[in-house]
């Protein structure tokens, strides 16, 4: 019986063994394993020719596995897979080495395929393959009487079915030797599993992730951009500011030859509230292209009240335009009513007139003369009023930008926070799933750990026996076959 500790191992790691050793007793039957081209077909059918009938299978659970390997060249890993997988659905194998009647450097191989099967399959123990030549075996039925049967034990298909007969005969210590090969086989499966462990690594997407978590983390703002965008702005705005009052320069002062004086006050705020309407948005778009944060003013632009007009003056000039027109006009009068000097009735009449026209013209100047003055003096006025305007467009510009600098700057300022909360947040979930991957490989790792010292145990409690199936199986082994330990 096996142990209950050893039992509940092996049901756990290796269920196909478990069932093979609380398995009903089936009729015997040998699974052949080998590669393509190894001659599998052609071994069966002289091995059947031999009898007794054996139900020979190329897959599935079987009392004993015949590995058939090909002469013509070593066996490699291929082989060796096929053989691993084979063996597990039984706890004997017997090898064949097929083709040594067509390659006539058959040992060399033989004597390398034996050294490579104690290095890279220990659990099959001590190693007999045995050399068989299927092309001999079949001219040897083909011959019969006793010229056939010396052919057929050159040929070595007979120690073949003998090996294959004896191996398939349950021997007083059979049972023993199957719980001993699952036993091993189990080893073989926790030994592999504690070495991919060991070896394998599924931590490393997180650690890279945190990598770069940390590197977001404790990489500074880059708000050196943000700066250069501003000044960039202010730049653009007191170009467009210069450019837009300019503009506003020109139209007004063609603008101003054709109205009223009175009304060059009233011009003038138009134009300076077109200026702040404009103005605000080249704002607006230029601080739109650095980023959110800066809202457009709601409504028309506020225009600061313009100062009034100065008040008109009577220089010196109009009282000199006073006399000259007078006399031009005195002068003028008495050239137009010279004529009428010849008539003696009318020449009292001339008087008067000449008085009349020269008044009339003095009149005239003086109004030309202050109308003139007064457009000069609105003029003035009107282009002083656009320096200062231009001056509180700029102010209002630098104001709108120090303004935006500050909510951009505060909503970096939170979005850096926010981002390092996030980096902390992330970094503390990612060292949590690594703490609790290392527990569970630690946990993994003793729990294989334990399992191996169990099977470890139940092999060195059954040494004594693996020693007496050792004897008990020596004539099999000698006659070819292979046990799994």
């Amino acid at each position: 019986m096996i142990p209950p500790d050893v039992g509940d191992v092996v049901r756990r790691w290796n269920p196909e063994g478990w069932a093979r050793l609380h398995a009903t007793s089936d009729p015997p039957r040998i699974r052949v394993a080998g590669v393509d081209g190894c001659g599998r077909a052609a071994l069966v059918d002289e091995l059947t020719a031999l009898g007794p009938a054996v139900d020979y299978v190329h897959d599935g659970p079987a009392t004993v596995v015949l590995m058939v390997f090909e002469a013509s060249a070593h066996l490699g890993r291929t082989e060796l897979a096929v053989l691993e997988s084979a063996a597990r659905g039984s706890g004997r194998v017997v090898c064949a080495l097929t083709g040594t009647d067509a390659h006539p450097d058959w040992r060399a191989v033989h004597e390398r395929d034996v050294a490579l099967l104690q290095r890279h399959a220990p659990w099959l123990g001590p190693v007999t393959l045995l050399p068989v030549g299927t092309s001999l075996a079949a001219r040897a039925r083909a011959v019969g009487g006793d010229a056939g049967a010396v052919l057929r034990l050159e040929s070595g298909i007979v120690d073949l079915h003998e090996a294959l007969t004896a191996a398939l005969v349950p021997g007083p210590h059979a049972g023993r030797a199957l719980r001993s090969a699952v036993v091993a086989e189990t080893r073989h499966l926790v030994v592999q599993a504690i070495a991919a462990l060991r070896a394998g690594d599924d931590t490393g997407a997180l650690r890279a992730e945190r990598a770069r978590w940390s590197l977001r983390a404790t990489t500074p703002a880059d708000d050196g951009g943000l700066r250069a965008e501003l000044q960039r702005a202010r730049i653009d705005t007191a170009q467009a500011v210069a450019a837009a009052v300019r503009a506003a320069s020109a139209e007004f002062r063609d603008a101003i030859e054709t109205v009223d004086p009175a009304h060059v006050p009233h011009l003038l705020d138009d134009v300076v509230r077109d200026l702040h309407a404009r103005v605000g948005t080249v704002v607006t778009e230029r601080l739109a292209r650095i980023g959110p944060g800066d809202p457009e003013p709601a409504g028309p632009a506020t225009v600061p009240p313009r100062s009034a007009p100065p008040s008109p003056r009577r220089p010196v000039e109009d009282r000199l335009t006073v006399l000259i027109g007078a006399s031009a006009g005195a002068g003028l009068g008495r050239v137009a009513v010279s004529p009428l000097s010849l008539v003696p009735t009318l020449e009292l009449a001339t008087v008067p007139l000449s008085l009349l026209l020269g008044a009339a013209a003095a009149w005239w100047l003086v109004r030309v003369r202050r109308r003139l003055a007064e457009r000069d003096r609105m003029r003035r006025w009107a282009l002083e009023e656009l320096v200062e305007v231009r001056a509180e467009l700029e102010a209002v510009a630098l104001e709108r930008i120090v303004d935006a600098e500050a909510r951009l700057g505060s909503a970096l300022a939170v979005a850096r926070t926010a981002r390092l909360a996030t980096a902390r947040d992330r970094i503390a979930a990612l060292d949590d799933e690594l703490r609790r991957r290392a527990e569970d490989r630690a946990g993994q790792l003793a729990a294989c750990e334990r399992d191996l010292a169990v099977l470890a145990r139940a092999g060195t409690a059954g040494r004594p026996g693996a020693s007496n199936r050792t004897t008990a199986s020596g004539g099999t082994t000698a006659s070819g076959g292979v046990t799994r330990q």
